[in-house]
């Protein structure tokens, strides 16, 4: 119970990449908020700065800080390289000067709900702003801004936007075979996945997990150590509890597919 309740407690992070340094006016974001499937934001717990602007969202306080410089690139040039889905990422965040910290604080419900109105957040202060991108902390992901609050405007426990929030990175093994795994599950409050080698081609593997990182998320599943996962009744994949292959002292839901 405590480290349930430590992690509800927690900061939950994302920041906005600025080419012109600014906040979003109150109005507009609140408005946006809305259209988003938030609730009203109550005017009298407003409270703004020059650089700063905080008020509640639900249970929880939503907070944005204007930062003067640009988040280091040591934090985003990894992030940028792998991207396939944003090639322009690294020469839209190079020379970005300032950037928003987006912040949401509390104990308002669990990890995924609370992902869904930091996203929400995050998409309706980048629409507003001179934005060049968003990094999504909890995955180390950058996204493009109008792509981003596209895929927010249908977002539900129901249609969770696990591509914006988690990393599925696949690679070559030596041997011949694919390796996944993932960033940003630990974040949600559950198990990393891996497959650590496979012959399926990646199309398959990335379908696969993202299918069980759903199944975990959306209905709250645990996955035992030793049972076994599928898509359907007839698919059956060992899930064991084990250690990472690249963190021994990290526990990971390893997938035999």
């Amino acid at each position: 119970m405590a480290a349930e309740s430590s992690h509800k407690n927690r900061m939950f992070l994302s920041m906005v990449p600025l080419d012109t340094p600014s906040l979003p006016q109150p109005g507009e974001l609140f408005a946006t908020l809305s259209s988003l499937g938030e609730k009203p934001v109550d005017p009298a717990t407003v409270e703004a700065t020059e650089n700063t602007l905080a008020f509640r969202l639900g249970s929880d306080t939503a907070a944005l800080a204007l930062m003067p410089g640009p988040i280091p690139w040591s934090n985003l040039e990894g992030p940028c390289e792998t991207a396939w889905w944003w090639p322009e990422a690294g020469a839209r965040l190079q020379g970005h000067g300032s950037h928003l910290l987006v912040a949401l604080m509390g104990d308002g419900g669990d990890a995924v709900q609370r992902s869904i109105t930091l996203t929400r957040l995050t998409a309706a202060t980048a629409a507003h702003v001179d934005a060049a991108g968003i990094f999504w902390g909890g995955g180390s992901l950058v996204h493009d801004p109008a792509v981003f609050l596209e895929e927010v405007r249908n977002v539900s426990i129901e249609n969770l936007p696990l591509h914006l929030w988690i990393d599925f990175r696949i690679e070559r093994n030596e041997d011949g075979t694919f390796r996944l795994f993932t960033t940003g599950m630990k974040a949600l409050g559950k198990m990393e996945i891996e497959i650590p080698h496979s012959h399926h081609e990646p199309s398959a593997m990335f379908d696969f997990a993202y299918s069980i990182a759903d199944y975990i998320l959306a209905r709250g599943a645990e996955v035992r150590d030793g049972h076994t996962v599928g898509r359907s009744q007839d698919e059956k994949v060992l899930a064991v509890h084990a250690p990472s292959m690249w963190d021994s002292q990290m526990t990971v839901l390893r997938l035999d597919f």
